[in-house]
């Protein structure tokens, strides 16, 4: 498995996601759901009495935001990641992948790649979605004495680090996810639950779901730190190999 095989394989993929209206209605989709995420977030910000206090929370998408940074990107992300394999099984698409992109190996090197970049595209516009939406907002409260005074600056429009780490990685699990469920519909919700777990065995994590993670450990007599730093990457690399290993012993028919 050579780099230019796997240059060509991400060229390969991106050209098929560019050419694809689905693609823009994902994205399309995201956006809404980011901003639909951000007005209740917005509304309960100008009802604590200190909105300005919150306007990165509200950003952020709220409790959404608290659980996982860019939960909705994260989706997003898994479910164009795990449709970069899938479709390779449908409608004889692979057959063109496969005769164009014999290595697979390869190949899924190049998915993986096109994930990432494109979960980061997605942080991005779920981000904007949201600090647009946050503006729209809180101009409709400006009548409220709360919400006289807010002002919402620039960075905002940025995603943190953590949103578009956890929106690439939700894209590659969602790649890697797909050879080992076969259905995308399966991929992408553990794709989300492999990001949702790392989140949550993060330092200084915020998920809720972190105490009971940490309480499960310590039933199981398993030492917390060093259990939380090596789950993760195992899971990771057992994925990894497992989703080798179906798309070496897949046939397409």
């Amino acid at each position: 498995m050579g780099f230019r095989s796997a240059w060509a394989a991400a060229g390969y993929e991106a050209t098929r996601l560019r050419t694809r209206r689905s693609t823009f209605g994902v994205f399309g989709l995201a956006m809404f759901g980011s901003a639909l995420a951000t007005l209740p977030a917005a509304r309960a910000a100008v009802n604590s009495g200190n909105p300005q206090a919150h306007v990165a929370w509200v950003v952020a998408g709220g409790s959404a935001g608290m659980i996982l940074p860019g939960t909705v990107a994260v989706l997003a992300a898994a479910w164009l990641g795990a449709g970069l394999v899938t479709e390779d099984y449908r409608h004889g698409v692979g057959l063109t992948t496969y005769t164009r992109l014999p290595r697979r190996g390869a190949g899924l090197v190049g998915k993986l790649f096109v994930a990432l970049i494109v979960g980061i595209w997605l942080a991005s516009a779920t981000r904007l979605a949201a600090y647009l939406t946050a503006l729209g907002g809180f101009a409709l409260t400006r009548g409220s004495v709360a919400a006289s005074h807010i002002s919402l600056g620039a960075v905002l429009t940025l995603p943190t680090p953590a949103e578009s780490c956890f929106a690439a990685f939700g894209g590659m699990a969602g790649v890697l996810c797909a050879p080992v469920l076969r259905l995308r519909l399966l991929a992408v919700p553990a794709a989300w639950l492999l990001a949702a777990l790392t989140a949550a065995l993060l330092p200084g994590s915020h998920s809720p779901y972190t105490l009971d993670i940490v309480r499960g450990m310590t039933e199981l007599g398993l030492p917390v730190e060093q259990t939380a730093i090596a789950l993760p990457e195992t899971l990771v690399c057992t994925l990894l190999l497992a989703a080798l290993y179906a798309l070496r012993r897949r046939r397409i028919d």
